[in-house]
């Protein structure tokens, strides 16, 4: 008579659901679950706010610049007729006051559609600009250049749950998964049955995993989905499709952590003493050590020697033109010289002179900001390759690049911003040069913003090889603790 052997996979569903059904009871499972999905709630309460307040800006960014064309296009209308009094810094008529004062354009960067997700670093970086012949440095460069990392650990959001306190949920959950056993006495019990210790553990694994996976995915795609339509389109089901990956990919990395640390064969504390130092190693003490890295490796831009740069280049520039600002200011007594005549008008000298000057000093500081940039660059690279060490910082940054809070988004709507910039002035630079007064149809074909969005090509490419490599190291452990399984004592 032949004796029956077990099937492996038949054990492992015995010891999922009987495993289930002892976590139901002691509630520890339950508790768990609801102190992670309160959280995860908050913390996507706190991205939706963020991005909804973001919105409202940008809407009331657009808003404003249409009822600055309205304006300007009344305004104009009349001062053609002759119907408005002449005054040189609110005629519509001059091209240096619609390049300067009445301009009424912005450069804005929109929400991505999975915004929410994660708040990354579009509380510092702004979303729009308002776009005038000042110089750049006026008002692209009139806040802190941070360190990406720096705003690691910056607000509650849901990238915040998943990054950080996921992580504890799971030692809460794994770290007695078999030094329980052994100190209950159960473990040579369960050994004297057809059933390996590894087969015990990854159901153990399995049962935990999958409850907290139940609560941290499903809950704020749905969210998302039923109260964001721009979150329905087909690449942004791929992009969540990569966020459930890369979530999954985490938890299982801190399981994997867990089983290989109750391998040890010490006592429950000693595990969740080990686990503890673990996530403080690799969550908290090694992000703030790279950034030190990276400070010492390639130190942010000083924000001194700009300052002082802009200074110099501002005084050269006003000596430059001294002539022209020291023109005499003769239109306040003589308001008809500013009559348009024969599609032309005269541009009041000091308003050239501030449109030339502001040019000069961009001009000067050029390579200076280039620099800054090329910091800013080389600290992203950095923090890119430097992400390979720590899981933290790898989830994160793929975190924000699924939300478009990254920034290489925000250095993209940078770079477009400067192009703007330097159209709208060549599109004016002429029409003052030349003392060309300004016509309705000019106004009507003024340098439009449009905002060109990264190419999604590369977003996921970015995103899956962080999934890859996640799964790997978490395959890697996973798989050194089961090896060790099987030597594992059970005295």
């Amino acid at each position: 008579m032949k004796t029956m052997q077990p099937r492996p996979l038949s054990t492992l569903s015995l010891i999922v659901l009987h495993e289930a059904r002892i976590l139901v009871r002691d509630r520890t499972l339950l508790l768990v679950c609801c102190v992670l999905a309160l959280m995860v709630g908050y913390g996507l309460f706190v991205g939706l706010a963020q991005a909804t307040l973001r919105d409202r800006m940008v809407a009331q960014v657009l808003k404003h610049e249409q009822e600055t064309q309205t304006a300007n296009n009344g305004m104009l209308k009349s001062v053609l007729g002759g119907q408005t009094a002449l005054i040189p810094f609110s005629n519509p008529a001059n091209p240096a006051a619609m390049a300067g004062t009445l301009s009424g354009r912005y450069a804005t960067m929109p929400n991505a559609p999975l915004a929410a997700l994660a708040i990354g670093q579009s509380d510092m970086m702004p979303n729009y600009y308002r776009i005038t012949y000042l110089s750049k440095v006026q008002f692209m460069y009139d806040t802190e250049i941070e360190n990406p990392w720096n705003l690691l650990s910056g607000h509650f959001d849901l990238a915040f749950v998943i990054v950080f306190v996921l992580p504890l949920l799971v030692t809460t959950l794994g770290y007695n998964l078999l030094s329980a056993e052994r100190e209950h006495g159960t473990l040579r019990m369960l050994c004297s049955q057809p059933l390996s210790i590894a087969t015990l553990m990854t159901g153990k694994v399995i049962v935990r995993m999958l409850a907290l996976l139940a609560i941290v995915i499903p809950v704020p795609l749905v969210v998302l989905l039923l109260i964001r339509p721009e979150a329905r389109g087909a690449e942004q089901l791929v992009l969540m499709l990569s966020w459930s990956a890369l979530v999954a990919a985490y938890t299982l990395f801190w399981f994997a952590v867990a089983a290989l640390v109750n391998t040890v064969g010490v006592s429950s504390s000693t595990n969740a003493l080990i686990m503890v130092a673990l996530w403080t190693i690799l969550v908290l003490i090694l992000p703030v050590t790279m950034n030190l890295a990276v400070g010492l490796a390639s130190p942010a831009p000083s924000r001194t020697e700009l300052a002082n740069r802009t200074r110099v280049a501002t005084a050269e520039s006003l000596r430059e033109y001294e002539d022209l600002y020291s023109a005499d200011y003769r239109y306040a007594s003589d308001p008809e010289a500013l009559l348009v005549k024969n599609e032309r008008i005269e541009v009041p000298s000091r308003m050239r002179a501030f449109f030339l000057a502001k040019q000069k000093v961009d001009e000067r500081i050029e390579p200076l900001l280039k620099r800054f940039d090329q910091q800013l660059l080389q600290q992203q690279k950095l923090v890119d390759r430097l992400s390979l060490l720590s899981p933290a910082i790898l989830i994160n940054e793929a975190l924000t690049s699924i939300a478009g809070t990254d920034s290489h988004r925000f250095l993209a709507f940078k770079g477009q911003t400067e192009a703007f910039h330097q159209e709208w002035r060549q599109y004016f630079s002429p029409r003052i040069q030349e003392s060309r007064a300004m016509t309705m149809r000019d106004l009507s074909s003024l340098p439009r913003w449009h905002w060109i969005e990264m190419p999604a090509s590369e977003i996921s490419w970015s995103i899956w090889w962080r999934a890859m490599l996640m799964l790997a190291l978490a395959f890697v452990l996973g798989g050194l603790a089961l090896a060790r399984s099987s030597r594992l004592s059970i005295e």
